[in-house]
């Protein structure tokens, strides 16, 4: 035997040594692993969700509401870019409340339907100004539709509309995969389907299945908002409606007025949230609410003693706030977010930092130009905190605390979540749940055992036929189908895959491409030793003359495996997958690994006479 022989074996050698340590921990259950081995190689083939069950999740996103935001920050920046046009404050300025507020008694910006924006002017000379130029400039995904006097309609663009819901449906995909994956969640498997986004987690139990569909469903949506603490509002509205209650609060009005007397409304018990949504809906469809203000909720946290009584229901209150409806900062401004742990009270809290420049400038100017007033931090609408604004706070950092007389890890796992979800980013639109299950195997344990026993069947019927029709040959085939489902198995398992139905019949047909390409050397070598020549002549032109037309058949079927891949559901990207995987394998075992076989048998062994049939 030359050299080469010996490098090429050690190479299948250590090849078939690396593929079973890979594998090993995957078979733990059935071939115990040392535990050195689950240490090098943490790689595990885990079962997919037909085969083990889990959870599936059908979700349809609201794209009217991605469209309706879209409108309302054009709506915001329309009232931003008049105000320069009529030189309220410069091109490099930040408004402040007071300015915008100038800009108002000039102009009225009603939002109408989900797309349209009125604009009512108060002169002829600012109508005019807002023109197709103001428009191209600033506000380029909208067009005039119409204008009368002093009245000017403007709308969404059509061919926009469309680009606005297919980037809310991959938006939305791509946030709620980051989400699965900052939970370290393996083998989670999302698509998107027009408008709808279907999460399937293999293996999850029923504690994991609520904390992954409450983080999934969470829109947020964090916005920093000041309180309106001078306004009146709350205090003039009469005939409240039963259990819902006006109570007085000290607030915060600026450094003139440190402290200000206030009201909220107030509902407690079991459905006070609910009560306190549907009077505010009743209010902001009856236009009570001033333009550009927002009444949110906030919670009002149990007391001490009813929560050792364990009297949650009772303890339950919500509160209201009158906000500014102008977000000052948003989470897009977020670079980073944790939990830390306050030293003072012994809780956690979200630590969050904004990206540098742009989010650390805009909240040092919005705490500058608010200080001694309330900054409410709103996540999906619902006010967290409320905190005064003692100073300017530059650098660009904040904390968002849980509050609360809970236990330490229940406001723990509660910021931890949180975190996620800040991480992560905020939907572009909120989403519905249209189905939610946490399921056993799609296909019934018996129809799984059909599964896999048919294609054991199949296996062990190929290898007895390659046995008895090419005897020698035939058995050579046969140890490179088994190293070539080794092969698969190892990659699959160092690559974290999951193993479906679908996954399972791709290695099948593996295994009949693996057969394929010994069959066409092995024919090759018989018609060569049929034309008088030496077992090792013929070994060597077989194998020389049958490459080709091996490499042509695997790598037209690869490119198969790539465009299911690409464009396939689900299942489908399995069994593609799979069978990608496999084709490597079976070029390397059919290709590489028998000729080390048949060079051995005839170069080593020296055999006279090669039986193939």
């Amino acid at each position: 035997m030359d050299r080469g022989w010996y490098f090429r074996f050690l190479i299948v050698v250590s090849l078939t040594v690396l593929a079973w340590l890979a594998l090993w921990p995957s078979l733990d259950g059935f071939i115990h692993a040392p535990a050195w081995v689950k240490a090098n190689f943490p790689g595990r083939i885990s079962p997919g969700l037909d085969i083990r069950g889990g959870l599936r999740l059908a979700y349809e996103v609201e794209v009217d509401e991605a469209i309706r935001d879209l409108r309302d920050t054009r709506a915001d920046q329309l009232l931003e870019s008049l105000g320069r046009s009529f030189g309220v404050f410069n091109d490099e300025d930040q408004p402040t409340r007071e300015q915008l507020e100038q800009v108002r008694r000039r102009v009225q910006i009603r939002k109408v339907g989900e797309r349209d924006i009125m604009a009512t002017f108060q002169n002829a000379a600012d109508a005019a100004k807002l023109d197709h130029t103001l428009i191209e400039t600033h506000l380029g995904d909208m067009r005039e539709i119409g204008r009368d006097g002093l009245v000017v309609h403007i709308a969404l663009r059509e061919d926009r509309l469309a680009r606005i819901r297919e980037d809310a449906v991959s938006q939305a995909k791509t946030t709620i995969t980051n989400r699965i994956d900052e939970m370290a969640v393996r083998e989670a498997n999302v698509q998107s389907r027009d408008e709808d986004i279907i999460v399937e987690v293999p293996g999850v139990d029923e504690v994991m299945f609520n904390r992954i569909r409450t983080l999934i469903s969470q829109t947020a949506r964090l916005e920093f908002k000041i309180v309106d603490d001078a306004s009146d509002f709350v205090q003039g509205l009469t005939d409240l409606p039963e259990g819902i209650e006006r109570e007085g609060d000290m607030g915060a009005g600026g450094p003139s007025r440190p402290q200000l007397p206030t009201s909220m409304l107030v509902a407690r018990g079991a459905g006070s949230r609910e009560r306190l949504t549907a009077y505010i809906g009743t209010l902001e469809a009856a236009g009570s609410i001033p333009e550009d203000h927002e009444l949110l909720l906030g919670k009002i946290e149990s007391d001490e003693s009813s929560s050792r009584r364990g009297d949650a229901a009772s303890a339950e209150g919500w509160r209201t706030y009158m906000v500014f409806s102008r977000a000052e900062i948003t989470g897009d401004a977020i670079e980073d977010a944790m939990v830390a742990n306050d030293p003072t009270t012994n809780k956690p809290y979200v630590s969050i930092t904004f990206n540098q420049p742009q989010g650390a400038d805009t909240f040092e100017r919005l705490t500058a130009r608010a200080v001694k007033q309330r900054m409410a931090i709103v996540l999906d609408n619902k006010v967290q905190s409320a905190p005064v604004i003692q100073n300017r706070i530059p650098g660009g950092h904040c904390q968002i605390t849980m509050g609360g007389m809970r236990d330490y890890n229940a406001i723990l796992s509660e910021a931890s979540d949180l975190v996620v979800v800040l991480k992560a980013g905020s939907l572009p639109a909120p989403i519905r749940p249209s189905n939610e299950q946490l399921i056993g195997p799609t296909l019934g344990a018996d129809a799984i055992q059909d599964g896999v026993k048919a294609a054991l069947i199949g296996i062990v019927a190929v290898l007895i036929f390659m046995l008895v029709y090419y005897q020698v040959a035939g058995l050579v085939a046969n140890v490179m189908v088994i190293l070539n489902l080794l092969f698969v198995m190892a990659i699959l398992a160092f690559l974290e895959g999951t193993l479906t139905l679908p996954g399972v019949a791709g290695i099948a047909l593996t295994v009949a491409m693996a057969v394929d390409a010994n069959v066409l050397i092995n024919e090759r070598i018989r018609e060569e030793l049929r034309a008088g020549k030496s077992p090792r002549a013929a070994v060597d032109q077989g194998f020389a003359r049958a490459f080709w037309t091996i490499f042509d058949s695997q790598v037209t079927t690869f490119i198969a495996g790539i465009v299911l891949s690409q464009y396939g559901t689900g299942p489908i990207r399995g069994f593609a997958y799979t069978l990608m995987i496999g084709i490597v394998a079976s070029l390397t075992t059919g290709v590489f690994c028998s000729r080390v076989a048949m060079d051995w048998i005839v170069r080593g062994l020296r055999v006279q006479t090669l039986r193939v049939g």
